[in-house]
């Protein structure tokens, strides 16, 4: 493959490597976003069972306990739901980064491989100056031993 293809090839490695890393990062964000919504509806069904506490103590009709029993079962039932899809962002999460991860390997491999190349380009141009000397040098030796000789 020549080094120019390489080249591009690790262009969109990199390419990839940074959207990979842009699609990790949002889905942090989400997971975050995620966990604070269900911190924010445990600590509401917290204070909606404190005020069902502090209207208990004043006194409560059935049907108002029933409707209040009503919603903590709502909100319990959203507390379900959110941490269902708490466990899918966290799974989104852990997919994303091992994508990324795997196109950093492959970026550096990459990378890896156009070095490899262009060491052996320049080890290729120095035998071919090597050569070049030591032809040279037989070209001259062979010239002052041809002069030495006609004299």
């Amino acid at each position: 493959m020549a080094v120019n293809a390489l080249q591009l090839v690790y262009e969109q490695r990199e390419k990839q490597v940074e959207q990979a890393l842009h699609t990790y990062q949002q889905a942090q964000k989400e997971l975050f976003d995620q966990r604070n919504q269900l911190q924010n509806l445990h600590q509401y069904r917290r204070q909606y069972i404190a005020q069902l506490s502090e209207k208990g103590s004043q006194g409560l009709t059935i049907s108002t306990l029933s409707k209040y029993q009503q919603f903590i079962v709502q909100i319990d039932q959203g507390l379900s739901n959110q941490q269902s899809a708490l466990v899918k962002f966290e799974y989104a999460v852990r997919n994303t980064k091992r994508k990324w991860t795997d196109s950093q390997i492959a970026h550096k491999a990459m990378g890896l491989l156009l070095e490899k190349k262009a060491n052996e380009k320049i080890k290729l141009a120095d035998r071919k100056e090597q050569q070049l000397l030591d032809e040279f040098s037989t070209f001259q030796f062979f010239r002052k031993k041809q002069t030495e000789q006609n004299f």
